[in-house]
């Protein structure tokens, strides 16, 4: 994949959002979010890229799946009023078909196409499967890095200017009071995948992207990007209004022992 095929698709990609304009011309609120949200993944995925050193023709790989991982967004919450899949569809599966009816990689080798489809198919699965080729793995990571980056921002922003009151569709309209399940808290202290299944309150909500910062980012440079962005302070100050249940601290302190580990920061006794 060249840069120009790549500035071609984000003019398509871009021309494709644009058609779910309204009669005014202005993007639906959670349409314009996902718009946001699509701009922001591209970015951090260009600084976990960079900070890894990745070489212009993967760079460039990364750029188009990271462009392209929510695809199926826009259709779904037009058809159905919701992004949450176990509510509507696998929004993943559908931006599979999106890009192919769009025909958006036209023109790319089989196994160009073939990584950036596999990037979009598995970026919501609970785990990448262990045994897809080298370099699907390396984008499908790289994607699911740089999404949680982003939706670490998406709810410290909506947090911080009351969207999420306003919304409770950000957070999967989930009781805001209540403990977190002790299931939830065992995974993440774990370093476990959480099952939705289990999440029934805000504090498990937010405990799943506590949860990330324990194994659930790839790269090291994602790792070091939420420590600097604050991600694990916002959160536990945040769980804090929430729940004075003790698994929060728990779960907090097993986060911070992940990150000094791994970043190599002096422990605070």
């Amino acid at each position: 994949m060249t840069r120009d095929f790549l500035e071609t698709l984000t003019r398509r990609y871009e021309a494709y959002v644009d058609s779910f304009r309204d009669a005014s011309g202005e993007l639906p609120q959670m349409i314009g979010l996902k718009f946001k949200h699509t701009r922001r993944v591209v970015e951090d995925a260009r600084r976990i890229m960079s900070g890894e050193a990745w070489p212009e023709e993967a760079f460039v790989l990364g750029e188009a799946c990271a462009l392209l991982h929510d695809a199926g967004r826009y259709s779904q919450l037009k058809e159905f009023g919701t992004f949450q899949d176990a509510k509507s569809i696998d929004h993943a599966c559908r931006g599979v078909e999106v890009i192919r009816g769009q025909g958006w990689l036209e023109g790319l080798s089989d196994e160009v196409a073939r990584a950036v489809l596999s990037a979009v198919a598995l970026h919501n699965r609970r785990e990448v499967p262990p045994d897809v080729e080298e370099t699907v793995a390396r984008v499908t990571h790289l994607v699911r890095d740089a999404d949680k980056l982003d939706i670490f921002r998406l709810l410290e922003e909506a947090v911080n200017d009351g969207s999420l009151a306003r919304n409770p569709e950000i957070a999967w309209d989930l009781a805001v009071r209540g403990a977190p399940a002790p299931e939830v808290v065992a995974a993440v202290c774990a370093g476990c995948s959480v099952s939705y299944a289990s999440v029934k309150t805000l504090s498990d909500f937010v405990l799943i992207q506590v949860g990330w910062l324990i194994g659930g980012l790839h790269y090291p440079t994602a790792l070091r990007l939420a420590e600097e962005r604050g991600v694990l302070p916002f959160r536990e100050a945040f769980l804090k209004t929430l729940s004075d249940d003790p698994g929060v601290d728990v779960c907090c302190r097993a986060a911070r022992a992940y990150l000094d580990e791994h970043l190599n920061l002096p422990v605070v006794s």
